[in-house]
């Protein structure tokens, strides 16, 4: 099965890619604090004078940008382990062209991954630059996501933490999204059943025809936990899960003696502040010896080498989800999150500014 996927551009805005050097830099900046999850309102789209290349840096012209899940956060009334100020350009992860250097390291041409904001153009020293990408292996916006970040994190959540071996069950929410999709690959990889929760039937139709699931449920559907029960009779031995709330609520009834929990992300709790009640699942930790462990990916950089030698054999191979959505113009910036957040989005989510 060839799931390495394709890629869909939508237009939005009536803005033109940045398809060469100006003097402008047209960017997104932070105006406001989001209650929930970011709407226009929380951003300005603008233009200032094109940064200047660092005296240590390069200057980076933008060719995708990220569209995360964790955003939100970033962007929330309520503090964060990040938060983005009023009046910064949105940070976000992207793939970028060097048009001038002044680091020894890097050459004018070379297309590298790195942390370059919702903009046009960027000045970046070596905290921003993450790692030069090979566009004979993949396009860029593959970059931006299998072979990003979203794949590193696909990687070290599943090889690191939940360690699946032949034979197991691995059940995965948002299974049709940029990392569940490819915590799929990964599983199937390893000899696992692979089970996914997805939110709809067009999803679900998603999971079982194009990415290789063997079973998948729409949460939405009634009696969820019903369905979770006839999805994985044999119960479940690693749960990755991106969603939380209601959703883990009906798995954990199923999960296995030994099973491993991958906490990566929380996005159906729709706030922290006061922190939901729900039921206590400390008693099932306990007697089901359950290992229960959330990571941030950037904490695991000494694993990336290993995780890149496997996602480029799948990605090459034809085996690894790699669906990319791109959105034209930085005009459809402010909307993005909520298209995000609405489930319509097909893959991996970028920005072409």
């Amino acid at each position: 099965m060839n799931i390495a996927g394709t890629t869909h551009t939508a237009q939005a805005g009536q803005h033109s890619p940045n398809t060469g050097l100006t003097g402008l830099n047209r960017e997104v900046r932070v105006v406001q604090r989001a209650t929930g999850i970011p709407g226009p309102e929380v951003f300005r789209v603008g233009e200032a004078p094109r940064p200047e290349c660092a005296a240590d840096g390069v200057l980076v012209r933008v060719l995708y940008a990220s569209v995360d899940p964790g955003m939100r956060g970033w962007l929330s009334a309520e503090r964060n382990y990040f938060h983005v100020a009023d009046g910064e350009v949105m940070p976000a992860e992207g793939v970028g062209v060097v048009i001038e250097s002044r680091d020894p390291r890097w050459q004018v041409g070379d297309q590298l991954f790195g942390r370059f904001g919702w903009q046009q153009y960027a000045a970046a020293g070596a905290a921003q630059l993450h790692w030069r990408i090979d566009p004979k292996i993949a396009p860029p916006p593959v970059w931006v996501g299998s072979l990003g970040f979203n794949g590193l994190t696909a990687w070290v959540g599943l090889r690191h933490l939940g360690r699946p071996r032949a034979g197991d069950t691995v059940l995965i929410t948002t299974a049709a999204g940029a990392v569940g999709s490819v915590v799929a690959s990964l599983a199937r990889a390893s000899g696992a059943n692979v089970v996914g929760i997805a939110g709809g039937p067009a999803k679900v139709r998603r999971c079982l025809d194009d990415l290789g699931y063997a079973a998948a449920i729409d949460y939405k559907a009634p009696d969820l936990a019903r369905s979770v029960v006839q999805a994985c009779p044999n119960g479940v031995d690693v749960y990755f899960d991106n969603t939380g709330g209601a959703i883990a609520d009906a798995v954990f009834a199923v999960l296995n003696k030994g099973a491993r929990i991958v906490q990566c992300g929380t996005t159906s709790v729709a706030s922290w502040n006061p922190p939901p009640s729900g039921p206590r699942r400390e008693r099932d930790v306990l007697v089901k010896r359950l290992s229960w462990c959330g990571f941030v990916i950037t904490d695991h950089a000494d694993l990336f080498p290993r995780a890149f030698e496997e996602l480029k054999d799948l990605y090459v191979r034809g085996a690894l989800a790699a669906d990319t959505q791109i959105l034209d113009g930085l005009d459809a910036a402010p909307g993005a999150l909520q298209y995000l957040y609405s489930g319509a989005n097909h893959g991996r989510l970028c920005i072409r500014p």
